[in-house]
């Protein structure tokens, strides 16, 4: 059972082979009794199988393409309508049948069988809250399994993530099921709505996943500021005013802009374009008077730090 489908790739040995002591190549000989007896096996289980099972799909030329992997032809059967209140059936068995474009079907494939685990209900979302680089999950556990029985073993969990604008989930972000019941998603990217879901695993069994849980949306936007430039310090030259801070370490800094006030008044915007190194002239100051600065940095969102220390410098 995967995900929690069946995958089934189906190729047919044959249901018996004359053989000799020649290698292997056929021969004149008559069927031993062994091999009439393995023969009237496998006719029996067919018959079997054809009077119990149903067709579960039928695979169309056009649509062959989207169920191959490799060389192999790969089928999902959900198993979500079987487990319902009632007891599933303890082991399900598949088989394929090839056909001719004239209606002529081969013989049946070989008959795997498999007994399907009850996986986990769904989790619970709580929260996602989204930080500066980071989007943080939290979950409740799976009161039930799909069967409606408690409690129920969870091994792990696998989050899932896409964008809005695409239906279907790839593979989960994380390699290895999550003990926990929180996770950290370091690899969002900002400016796009993203959509959240998780699904528990059984223990010892992290190919067996319950029920997804209900989605949570999050439209995840760079509102978070850099950190503030720190240590500014400024040397008074006569007729200009030197400015030197301490270099912001923001991996999306896109420049600074600074800031002066005279005497008690309140600070304007000394440069028009963002200052992209730490260090910066001012030209328009008159001797004796004093003036206040801060710089800030901003990031390529246009996201402002806190001010800076603020530094006095009075010209002479």
């Amino acid at each position: 059972m995967v995900n929690p489908s069946a995958a089934l790739t189906a190729p047919r040995p044959p249901a018996s082979a004359a053989s000799s002591s020649s290698g292997g190549r056929p021969t004149d000989q008559a069927p031993s009794a062994a091999q009439r007896r393995a023969a009237s096996n496998v006719r029996l289980a067919e018959e079997a199988f054809y009077r119990d099972a149903k067709r579960i799909a039928v695979l169309e030329l056009p649509t062959l393409a989207q169920h191959t992997r490799g060389a192999s032809i790969v089928y999902r059967d959900s198993l979500g309508p079987l487990f319902s209140k009632e007891k599933p059936s303890s082991a399900l068995a598949y088989a394929v049948v090839s056909v001719r474009r004239g209606g002529k079907s081969s013989p049946l494939s070989n008959i795997t069988v498999l007994s399907p685990d009850i996986p986990p209900g769904p989790p619970v979302i709580l929260a996602v809250t989204p930080e500066e680089g980071r989007i943080c999950l939290e979950w409740l556990e799976p009161e039930e399994d799909l069967m409606g029985r408690k409690p129920v073993p969870v091994g792990g969990y696998y989050v899932y993530r896409r964008v809005l604008s695409e239906e279907e989930y790839g593979p989960p972000l994380n390699a290895q099921p999550v003990a926990g019941t929180s996770y950290v998603d370091t690899t969002a990217s900002y400016g796009v709505t993203l959509v959240y879901t998780l699904r528990a695993t059984l223990p010892d069994k992290p190919r067996v996943e319950g029920a997804p849980a209900v989605e949570a949306v999050i439209d995840y936007r760079d509102v978070f500021p850099p950190p503030r430039p720190a240590r500014l310090q400024v040397l008074s030259e006569g007729k200009r005013v030197r400015l030197l801070w301490g270099p912001v370490a923001a991996s999306d800094l896109a420049g600074y802009v600074l800031f002066r006030a005279e005497a008690d008044g309140p600070p304007v915007r000394l440069n028009k374009e963002l200052v992209t190194d730490s260090f910066f002239t001012d030209e328009s100051v008159e001797p004796g008077r004093r003036y206040r600065y801060t710089v800030r940095a901003v990031d390529r969102s246009g996201n402002e730090s806190p001010p800076s220390p603020e530094a006095v410098a009075e010209p002479f």
